[in-house]
């Protein structure tokens, strides 16, 4: 009689441990579930407020913004996921809030490719915002962009912000005025010279963007 519940207390203490590894297991898989929502969640966020920070801004306006999302990259390129079937057009102007990211150089029906202000077919005019120096924006050898053929008499001051001018023509192509260019990181200078330099650096680093705006109004 006394046997009997001691040995099944027993058999209890001893039929635990056997539990443990399958109720660890399922923690587990929980705990990692959990980890793949939230991460998808953050993600989410991040979109959201991306949507949420470009549309906040006054240049361009909202109803001339596609999103698009980043799929690949190139040199001096990147590829998103709109084309020809979302209404995008060669030369429509890519932004991410008010910095430009570039322009799209072709379609397909679902892709886009967008040459970046580093690609060696960037040229537009632009102009400081502090200083109101005009020149011209170019792509250099590796990758740089400079503010090029600004007259001796202009000013060009470290840190300045270069925006575009504007260089519309009449069927919509080219830069609208008062995008961000990036700012000024080094001036070149020379009394020899007639025209006087400066190298610009991007405010947005293009490495990272998940998501940019086509400006489908523009063109």
């Amino acid at each position: 009689m006394i046997t009997l519940p001691i040995q099944q207390w027993t058999f209890g203490i001893r039929s635990k441990p056997t539990d443990i590894p399958a109720s660890q297991q399922q923690l587990q898989e929980e705990n990692s579930q959990l980890r793949v929502q939230l991460a998808q969640m953050q993600e989410v966020q991040k979109d959201n407020q991306a949507l949420h920070d470009q549309f906040q801004t006054t240049t361009p306006t909202p109803q001339k913004l596609l999103p698009a999302n980043v799929v690949g990259t190139q040199q001096n390129a990147l590829l998103i996921d709109k084309g020809d079937q979302d209404a995008i057009h060669k030369g429509d102007v890519v932004v991410y809030k008010n910095n430009i990211v570039g322009k799209v150089a072709s379609t397909t029906p679902h892709i886009s490719l967008v040459t970046l202000l580093t690609d060696p077919s960037t040229s537009f005019t632009a102009e400081t915002v502090k200083t109101s120096a005009s020149g011209i924006v170019k792509a250099q050898d590796g990758g740089s962009i400079v503010l090029d053929n600004v007259v001796l008499t202009d000013k060009l001051e470290k840190n300045d912000i270069v925006i575009t001018k504007g260089n519309l023509d009449m069927q919509g192509n080219g830069f609208p005025p008062e995008l961000i260019v990036g700012k000024i990181i080094s001036i070149d200078k020379q009394a020899s010279s007639l025209f006087q330099s400066a190298k610009v650096q991007s405010l947005v680093s293009v490495g990272q963007l998940r998501m940019v705006f086509v400006m489908t109004g523009a063109n």
